[in-house]
């Protein structure tokens, strides 16, 4: 049996589809911390990030921790478990995340 034609997407403004903008009245720009969340070594930089609102921060990870976390699957759990030690368990009920 054949499968139905895909009906292409009306085309949307470009607007609605990429907007990207900053509003400094509602959104605040998180600094990035200078330390491994997990090792405490420095990191120059950085692709695995997570929020850590209480701080006003981005947590990182090192090369090796992010690789390890990554791998395992598990790289969200280890910041929400860094968050915790931070914070206290409470801190999971305000929590917000896609994930």
């Amino acid at each position: 049996m054949a499968r139905p034609k895909k009906v292409k997407a009306e085309k949307e403004d470009d607007d609605t589809n990429t907007d990207f903008s900053f509003d400094p009245g509602t959104q605040v720009e998180l600094t990035l911390e200078e330390a491994c969340c997990i090792t405490g070594e420095p990191v120059e930089s950085s692709f695995s990030r997570f929020p850590d609102y209480k701080n006003g921060t981005l947590m990182i990870m090192s090369r090796s921790k992010m690789l390890e976390h990554l791998r395992k699957g598990d790289s969200i759990a280890a910041f929400k478990g860094v968050l915790v030690k931070r914070h206290g368990k409470k801190i999971l009920d305000e929590l917000y995340s896609n994930y």
